[in-house]
């Protein structure tokens, strides 16, 4: 994904709501547009808060928010926020951005049923996700979900989703992922995620679901009846595509060996310590903590789950990490709600979905705002509903609603927007009929439309709430004017950045041959590591290594001569290497010849440097990705200077010294 050179924007979805005093007072201008101080210092806090790393002071943190306001106002001189686009998109931006502000913190019975209903059934679902930090700023947000709409365009079937998932996989991109997620079940994955999981069908595809790790479509494939829990200890001999097929074949080899020796009697937890590469789990016998289903690699999982008894071991098992011998510790059932309700009631209080219910921000809202009723003009208007509302069936008719304007209930703010707003007759006969379902026959009419009196009531007080969350809410005021800024931003600066430098081959190559020095491998070493079971083995690989200076005997030529009877006596490494790239790497003299190094639980480990490569330019096709980056910050300050001679900028020196102390 293109990103800019820096993030102004925050993108906070969250209930936080900020406390900080109301300053309207104008800090800068920037073309013709007032920036007042509370805007300056919503986005300023947010992106100098404790968990930041490159904190700025306010003095540099203007220069970058004038900068961005240059592009804002520039948006907006080309009309960029009149269009019905941008209109629609900021709508259902603020839709999603309400939501935590009309939500209070109950719903916790409901919560705890849900989630104990969820552990009862594992889900199996694929999933296509594009990238996108939480934090991110909106147009790198948006372009991450304009992107997923594009890979998963078209998907109804499970063939259709495989097909979709090679084709990501194809892209090698390190903002995609497009994988087979096995088994799940509740607070597996993210809240977002699980819902969305659970509440499409076996077969179906989910609409856009956003979690704090980006944006993402989930196919299901299946459901069935949760399994467990279950603990294991582990045996394991990394294995994976990034080795050569000869160290892979080596790694098979390694924990053959291991398997015929525990099925020859061999001592399962002394091997483990021995020979396994898990060092974290090496040091406790192999052993994991306890995991359910979607808590590992699926084909892990299954090949845990297969053991019946305990003490059980499995056949080597191959994940996408590497070679497991398994050997299963324990196992319990799911619980009864009883047992479980009071874990599940801890895990949804440190998880997102502990937000409040509805009910109990209308209480509060009751006690906030003055609110007054018509019952004479409720009453005339429920006289247009007729019994066909029993059924479901009742229609309020166009010509009608043109003569119910009268008012049913008045709601007022005199705290924070000192507004009002009337609800009439037309809005509560809307209610009543998108509200109504088919009833049985011992229901009555005036029943029926007095119980829903109440729910109207409460529908109104939430739509008032959200029309009054600006007023009500600095920082959502603040968050929504970050949205309209981030959207008008996106297209402009694809235009003259982002697209310009990738489809500009030739700007690109000119820019590389002129800042060539600022794209160069490190200084690295050619050279092979040597990890001995015992010094009779390092003795033999020593005199073998020393050769193949002179000879330039392959790895495969030494593994013949040392390793022909146990695989495990001896693993190689070749390749050009940084200096940080491997522990023996760095422990290593840094001079060709044959170094012994000392590491940890590695007694008898050997690097022999051939040569030492001086630093070198990359090539453009390996240094593409920082060029582009690079290329495009040059267009963007470019551009930047032309905005800085097209508009004024007046900072108020007065406002800004009082805020900077």
């Amino acid at each position: 994904m293109l990103k800019m050179k820096y993030s102004i924007l925050a993108f906070f979805i969250c209930t936080v709501q900020f406390a900080f005093s109301q300053d309207d007072r104008t800090l800068l201008t920037v073309g013709n547009k007032d920036v007042s101080v509370n805007e300056f210092l919503s986005i300023y806090n947010k992106n100098n808060t404790n968990n930041v790393i490159d904190k700025k002071t306010m003095t540099e943190y203007m220069d970058l928010f004038v900068n961005f306001k240059l592009k804002v106002v520039e948006a907006e001189s080309l009309g960029m926020d009149t269009v019905l686009k941008f209109k629609s998109e900021l709508a259902g931006y603020r839709r999603q951005l309400a939501q935590p502000y009309l939500i209070d913190k109950s719903m916790n019975e409901a919560l705890i049923k849900e989630a104990y209903d969820r552990t009862t059934e594992d889900v199996a679902a694929y999933h296509i996700l594009v990238r996108v930090a939480e934090d991110a700023a909106p147009q790198d947000t948006l372009a991450a979900l304009k992107r997923l709409r594009e890979l998963s365009k078209g998907i109804s079937s499970e063939k259709e989703m495989l097909q979709a998932i090679e084709k990501v996989k194809s892209l090698n991109d390190k903002d995609l992922i497009a994988e087979d997620l096995g088994y799940f079940t509740a607070f597996s994955m993210v809240y977002p995620f699980e819902t969305a999981a659970y509440s499409t069908e076996a077969g179906s595809l989910s609409k856009p679901v956003r979690t704090r790790f980006g944006y993402h479509v989930i196919f299901v494939r299946d459901k069935r009846p949760a399994r467990g829990e279950i603990r294991v200890s582990h045996l394991f001999i990394r294995s994976n595509s990034e080795m050569s097929e000869e160290q892979r074949a080596d790694a098979k080899a390694r924990i053959n060996e291991v398997y015929q020796q525990i099925n020859s009697g061999g001592d399962y937890d002394a091997l483990v310590k021995q020979y396994s590469e898990d060092r974290a789990s090496a040091s406790k016998g192999g052993n994991l903590p306890w995991f359910g289903t979607g808590g590992t690699a699926s084909i892990f999982e299954d090949a845990a789950f297969s053991l019946e008894r305990a003490g059980d071991i499995s056949e080597p098992v191959l994940s996408s990490f590497g070679w497991h011998i398994i050997r299963k510790e324990d196992a319990r059932p799911i619980g009864t709600f009883e047992e479980l309700e009071s874990s599940l009631k801890k895990k949804i209080e440190k998880d997102s979905r502990s937000l409040k219910g509805r009910s109990s921000l209308i209480s509060k809202l009751k006690k906030e705002y003055a609110i007054s009723y018509n019952t004479a003009n409720k009453n005339a208007a429920n006289k247009f509903v007729g019994n066909e509302y029993l059924n479901g069936t009742w229609k309020l008719k166009t010509e009608t609603t043109e003569k119910l304007d009268k008012p049913v209930m008045v709601i007022s703010d005199n705290v924070y927007s000192k507004s009002s707003k009337s609800y009439t007759q037309r809005d509560y006969l809307k209610y009543l009929q998108k509200n109504q379902k088919k009833l049985g026959d011992t229901y009555t009419l005036s029943n029926v439309i007095a119980s829903h009196w109440d729910g109207f009531v409460e529908a109104m007080l939430i739509d008032f709430e959200d029309q009054n969350l600006e007023a009500k809410y600095p920082a959502f005021k603040a968050l929504m004017q970050e949205y309209h800024d981030g959207i008008l931003l996106f297209d402009l600066m694809d235009d003259k950045v982002w697209s310009k430098a990738v489809k500009d081959t030739a700007g690109l190559e000119a820019y590389y041959k002129s800042h060539r020095g600022d794209f160069m491998y490190p200084e690295r070493a050619d050279a092979t590591i040597y990890n001995c079971a015992n010094s009779d083995v390092a003795k033999q690989t020593l005199k073998l290594a020393k050769k193949r200076e002179k000879k330039g005997y392959p790895d495969s030529n030494i593994m013949e001569k040392v390793d022909a009877d146990n695989p495990l006596d001896l693993t190689i490494s070749s390749g050009v290497f940084e200096k940080d790239d491997e522990p023996a790497i760095k422990a290593s003299p840094w001079m060709p010849g044959v170094h012994k190094v000392t590491l940890e639980g590695k007694p008898f480990t050997y690097v022999q440097i051939y040569k030492i490569i001086k630093p070198e330019f990359k090539p453009l096709d390996k240094a593409r990705g920082a060029v582009t980056s690079a290329y495009q910050a040059e267009l963007e300050e470019e551009w930047l200077k032309e905005l800085k001679s097209k508009y004024d900028v007046k900072i108020n020196d007065s406002v800004f010294q009082e805020i900077n102390k």
